[in-house]
Parts: structure tokens; sequence; C-alpha cells
């Protein structure tokens, strides 16, 4: 795909997810403590108004490496995925490729991309994710622990609280910070 239909791509993908003129891509920068910080980028004014204070997720050089890895694991699955924003207080563990999916630990919620909807044989109550164009999630219940997944290109998306730390309200708010990771070369001073 050429540059100007994939740019295209990722300004309709994010007109669609957020309502917003959003790339849909997560693009990184260094932050003072040497640290990459990947944050959705938006090129439009509109405001959202969360409930909740939230935070970007910060990734060390490291951890983007080893997130690239991951995806890398999955023929027709390596693009990579990240979640950009946590809630405040949150904080980003590890990540692993398991099964046919990649998941990332924070320490109150779990994030997994997968090609697979797991949702699909539960039923389930249908949410309209805030600060979104209208994305529909499915909260359902496969044990004793609440998950909320949906549709993000050609992958699922299945956020949790493991230990109930985070509501549902809080994991909705933060669902939709998910982003393609788009490496970007930062020129040398």
């Amino acid at each position: 795909m050429n540059m100007h239909k994939w740019i295209a791509t990722s300004v309709i993908a994010g007109v669609l997810l957020t309502g917003a003129t959003t790339t849909h891509a997560a693009a990184t920068t260094p932050s003072h403590s040497g640290n990459i910080e990947a944050k959705a980028t938006t090129a439009s004014s509109n405001t959202t108004n969360k409930q909740y204070p939230v935070t970007n997720v910060n990734y060390s050089s490291a951890q983007l490496k080893k997130i690239t890895q991951a995806f890398a694991g999955f023929d027709g699955f390596e693009t990579p995925y990240v979640p950009t924003r946590m809630i405040k207080g949150d904080a980003f563990r590890k990540v692993s490729g398991v099964g046919d999916g990649v998941t990332f630990l924070f320490k109150y919620m779990t994030v997994s991309v997968s090609p697979r909807d797991y949702s699909y044989d539960y039923k389930g109550t249908t949410v309209t994710l805030p600060n979104s164009n209208q994305v529909k999630a499915k909260w359902y219940k496969p044990d004793k622990v609440d998950m909320l997944t949906f549709k993000l290109d050609d992958r699922y998306v299945t956020i949790s609280s493991p230990y109930h730390l985070l509501g549902k309200a809080k994991l909705e708010q933060v669902a939709v910070d998910v982003a393609k990771y788009v490496p970007v070369s930062v020129p040398k001073s």
C-alpha cells in the first residue's frame, strides 16, 4: 500500500473510531526520562469529556522492542497495536505473545489484541464506548471477570481488570485508546 493510501485509510479509520479527525496510529516521542511516550495522534480540536483522570502510557525503547517482537511472531498479524492511555495510577508491566494474540499486562488491567473474537460464544451486553464515534463493544463474563471486547481494524481488543481494581466505566473509557504503533524516527540534534 502506498503512503498516501495508508494515510487516507488511517484518517478514515480514526474518524470512524473516534469521531474526530484522528490518525489511527500511535506516535512516539522521547520523554525527559529517556522513555518513549506512545500516544494517539489527533488532528482535531474535538474535546473529550473523560470522567476519570487518564495518562499516556510511556513505553521504554526495550518495551517497544518486546512489543514489536510479540506481534512479529504471528504470520499476517505482525503490525503492533498498543494501549496508548491508562487510568492515572496504573502502570505497564509487560507484554507477551500467548496463544493467538498479544497480551499487555498492567497493574490494574489486561489488554489483549487478537485476530479472533472470543466474545462470540457468550451472552453479553452491548455498549457504546465513550469518546468514540459510536464504537460498539460487548461486555461478557466467561468466568468471574468481566471482559469488554470490540473490533479494531482486523483485530479484536479485549480489556479486563482481573482483580476488579477498575470498574466497567473506567475500562470503557480507556478501551478506545488502543492504536496501531508506528515507529517515528527522531531527528538527531
